[in-house]
């Protein structure tokens, strides 16, 4: 045997119409004029409808579906799941329909193992079969594009308001951008160790400082953190930066690609996530942080105690390493007001140790000018009006490496340190989670319904299917004794 038995010679060429072409010619009603005319297309079967006279089967490509047509003969040994190649001409059924009338099929690939008969996948089949899930799974399949279909207008709105994408590492000698344990590798070649980036945001700047005045990108970003509802240690991001702008303009920017994504992947500035309507057009609630505290949660943080703060952190099970008055504020603001800001509503005015990037406030003592954007009840966007003072810059590193444990607390980038020193313009800068966003737009309530391959935990897959690997073998072992 030379392993090739079960694939037969290709044609010289595949396909003359693909299943979703012909998908969309029959929507938009094109179809009546080609009748007769011979086409080559291919998908996988999905379905078989067997008649005494005919049989039917369901192509399936691209999210698309075109049925072919066959004599009972032609269709002996065609199997739901195999992928095949169908010759014919176009027809319409009895009930009016098109469909491929097929005069040579031929399977491309036979499925080996078993598709289960339509029903709901269970979460786990759905998180750990995951080409089967996305094969099977309508919502699987419409995260997943929506996901794409965000990142792709992201781009081009920035692209047409002068942004310029340009890539930075994704290996780094020193993570920065954010609070957050990093993954650690090692560089062989020049034995060190490195770690993957968590965020772009360093890198992006010294492109600000170089003179690219308005930048961008998006890609994936790695935190050693955690898996949940909207965690996932792998996700992907948006990180611009505009010079000459300030948060004031963050936030503006930030409305207009929301609204511009709704429209475009959704069709709505109005959308539904999880039973509430949504409305994503400008202009959003503004609101400080002190003000959304006081609001939702009766706490005016200006005029309680350090012992206060504590009492209500400690209430509701919230470790600090360090106590600082204002990361234990911003803690508050996340246990007990997030999850309320389910229309778009954007938070500014942070205590000034929330972030040691962010621009001290021009009239607020203690404060920086930050913004986060919460949709839904869980943050999409992060935003400053960037630090541009490189002593400045070195202080606030210095003293978040009191405030956090060390594998969180951002390291002391003296590079970038030093670049700040060629002088860096007034930078307004924004990043978005795309993730978080396609999951709104696709009204599923788990980011691993939209990330492709989410991370799960994979021992338990591994030993069963090499414990079927083990036993099959054992079967045909005895088939030849």
């Amino acid at each position: 045997m030379n392993g090739n038995e079960h694939y037969p010679p290709l044609p010289a060429r595949l396909v003359s119409h693909s299943v979703s072409q012909l998908a969309q010619l029959r929507a938009q009603r094109a179809l009546e004029p080609l009748l007769g005319l011979r086409v080559t297309t291919a998908g996988r079967v999905v379905n078989i409808r067997a008649h005494s006279q005919v049989v039917f089967l369901d192509l399936f490509e691209n999210s698309a579906v075109f049925q072919v047509m066959l004599t009972p003969d032609a269709a002996a040994g065609i199997r739901r799941g195999d992928i095949v190649l169908v010759e014919g001409e176009l027809a319409k059924t009895m009930r009016g329909d098109y469909a491929v009338r097929a005069s040579r099929i031929q399977v491309l690939a036979p499925i080996r193992r078993q598709i289960p008969q339509p029903s709901p996948l269970s979460e786990e089949t759905r998180m750990r079969d995951r080409v089967l899930a996305l094969m099977l799974d309508p919502e699987v399949r419409r995260g997943v594009l929506t996901r794409a279909r965000v990142i792709e207008e992201t781009r081009k709105f920035l692209w047409n308001r002068g942004f310029i994408e340009i890539p930075t590492p994704v290996l780094q000698p020193i993570y920065g951008g954010a609070s957050a344990k990093p993954f650690t590798t090692r560089v062989e070649a020049i034995d060190e160790e490195w770690y993957l980036r968590i965020s772009p945001e360093l890198y992006l700047k010294r492109y600000i400082i170089a003179g690219f005045s308005r930048v961008f990108e998006i890609g994936p970003q790695f935190r050693n953190e955690d898996v949940d509802p909207t965690h996932n240690p792998e996700f992907y991001s948006l990180e611009a930066y505009q010079a000459y702008a300030d948060y004031f303009d963050m936030m503006d920017l930030l409305e207009e690609l929301v609204e511009h994504l709704a429209l475009r992947v959704s069709g709505s500035t109005t959308v539904m996530y999880g039973g509430q309507q949504i409305k994503l057009s400008r202009s959003w609630r503004r609101i400080t942080l002190d003000e959304a505290l006081r609001e939702y949660a009766g706490l005016d943080v200006g005029s309680l105690r350090d012992d206060e703060i504590k009492y209500l952190l400690s209430e509701r099970g919230v470790k600090l390493p360090v106590y600082n008055r204002g990361l234990a504020i911003v803690k508050l603001f996340e246990k007990l007001v997030e999850h309320q800001l389910v229309q778009p509503t954007i938070v500014y005015d942070y205590p000034e140790e929330s972030t040691p990037l962010c621009r001290p406030h021009r009239s607020k003592q203690g404060y920086v000018e930050r913004f986060e954007a919460f949709v839904a009840g869980f943050e999409i966007a992060n935003s400053y009006t960037e630090l541009n003072d490189p002593d400045l810059q070195r202080k606030f590193f210095e003293r978040e490496q009191q405030l956090l444990p060390k594998e969180e607390a951002h390291p002391l980038d003296w590079d970038f340190i030093r670049c700040m020193e060629l002088g860096m313009p007034p930078t307004g800068g924004i990043g978005v989670g795309l993730d978080r966003l396609a999951m709104l737009l696709a009204n599923v309530r788990s980011i691993r319904h939209v990330i492709p391959f989410p991370i799960v935990k994979s021992k338990e897959l591994y030993n069963k299917h090499k414990q079927q690997i083990l036993m099959s073998e054992v079967g045909n072992h005895a088939e030849g004794m």
